[in-house]
This record gives C-alpha cells, sequence and structure tokens, in this order.
C-alpha cells in the first residue's frame, strides 16, 4: 500500500499520521452490506424476515377462515330457506276463488324459482277489450326458518287492443304449505290501479294449488 502523509494541526511533520490507501470504495453500497452482516447480524436479520413472513401468512389465514366460516353460514341459510321438501320452489296449477266483487273461479298456472322469483299465468289474461301479460313478482318465507307459510308479491299489466295501457293489478298472496310440501292454499288481496296510479279497486280472494309432479312416459 502506498503511503500518504497529511499534516494534522498542532502535529509535527514526523508525528503526523499515516493513512494506507485503500482500493476498497468506502461509500459503496455492497461494501455497507457487507459491514452489517457480518457476526451475527445476518442471522438476525433472516430470523426478523421470517418472522414477518409468518405472521403475514397467519394474518391471511385467520380472514380466510372468516371468510370460509360465513360463506359456509350463508349456504346453510340457502339451504335452508329453499328446501324443495319445505318450500313452494317448483310449478303448480292452482284455482282462485274470487271475493264479492270479483270474476267467477278461474285456474292458475305458477312457478316459483328457487331464487325467489315468481311468475303465473290465468284463465281471462286475454278478453275481447283488454289483455293482460304475464304476471312476475317474490316470494319469501314469513314466520322463522321452519315456516311452512311464505309471502307472494307480484304484478301484472293491462292494455287494450291498441297496446294503450289500460290498467295494473298488484296482487299480495298468502301460500301455507301442507306438510307434503305437494298443496298449499291461502287467502290474497289484489288491487287493481288506472293508468295514472290511481287506486280504482281493491277485493279479496282465497287460492288453492297443487304441485305439478314429473310423469316419465313408459
Amino acid at each position: 500500500m502506498q503511503k500518504i502523509n497529511l499534516p494534522v494541526p498542532g502535529i509535527s511533520i514526523n508525528q503526523q499520521p499515516t493513512l494506507q490507501k485503500t482500493t476498497r470504495p468506502i461509500n459503496s453500497v455492497g461494501c455497507f452490506l457487507l459491514q452489517t452482516t457480518k457476526g451475527g447480524n445476518f442471522m438476525i436479520m433472516r430470523k426478523i424476515f421470517l418472522a414477518l413472513i409468518i405472521a403475514a401468512m397467519t394474518t391471511m389465514a385467520t380472514f380466510a377462515q372468516s371468510d370460509e366460516n360465513q360463506t359456509q353460514a350463508d349456504e346453510t341459510t340457502i339451504k335452508s330457506n329453499f328446501d324443495n321438501a319445505a318450500n313452494p320452489t317448483g310449478s303448480w296449477m292452482g284455482v282462485v276463488t274470487a271475493g264479492p266483487g270479483g270474476p267467477p273461479p278461474f285456474r292458475v298456472l305458477m312457478n316459483f324459482t328457487k331464487d325467489g322469483g315468481f311468475t303465473a299465468s290465468g284463465d281471462g289474461d286475454v278478453g275481447p277489450t283488454q289483455s293482460g301479460s304475464p304476471q312476475y313478482g317474490v316470494w319469501e318465507r314469513v314466520g322463522g326458518a321452519n315456516s311452512r307459510r311464505f309471502a307472494v308479491t307480484f304484478f301484472q299489466l293491462f292494455y287494450a287492443p291498441d297496446s294503450s295501457p289500460t290498467g295494473l293489478h298488484k296482487i299480495r298472496q298468502t301460500v301455507i304449505l301442507s306438510r307434503s310440501g305437494d298443496t298449499w292454499q291461502g287467502p290474497g288481496k289484489v288491487d287493481i290501479f288506472a293508468p295514472n296510479g290511481t287506486l280504482v279497486f281493491s277485493g279479496t280472494a282465497t287460492a288453492t294449488a297443487t304441485r305439478i309432479q314429473s310423469e316419465p312416459l313408459p
């Protein structure tokens, strides 16, 4: 190594400290990292890094387990609400008997979907002066998880032969399912509105229905 003599105030030339010229870059990042990892420093840093990774994975696993538990609970609730043996999911043929001021008894075809949808059509939907659309609505269980009582709300549009609107029917039906799950009965209420939304008639009715079963050919 080549010696470099630098003057230091208060010290004679002969007493000046001798510094050795180095080829190592003192400000090198690599040099700094090597210095900080000498001895046990490297092992300590490695343990800290691994501990952070384990902590992060544990946290993620906890959240994942929580989400899984919530999903399972939601699936259990859905299964409880839409078990075919204890709800009206499926297709039905029924008869509606109107109260005072209503039409004579008429037939209806209904479909309850598993996700809570409802569609229906019936006698009298098409007439000489007006026609009615199919009926669309929703259903839900009422009275608790084990209840066999359901509420259905649906609407039907009416229009003249020239397609101009003549009215809107809103029907609210209570469905009381039998123990077998193959029949139901219950009261209903219908509200009839003019095209401008004015309520022009309210009436009651009773409906009964039987589940449509598959009848495979021989």
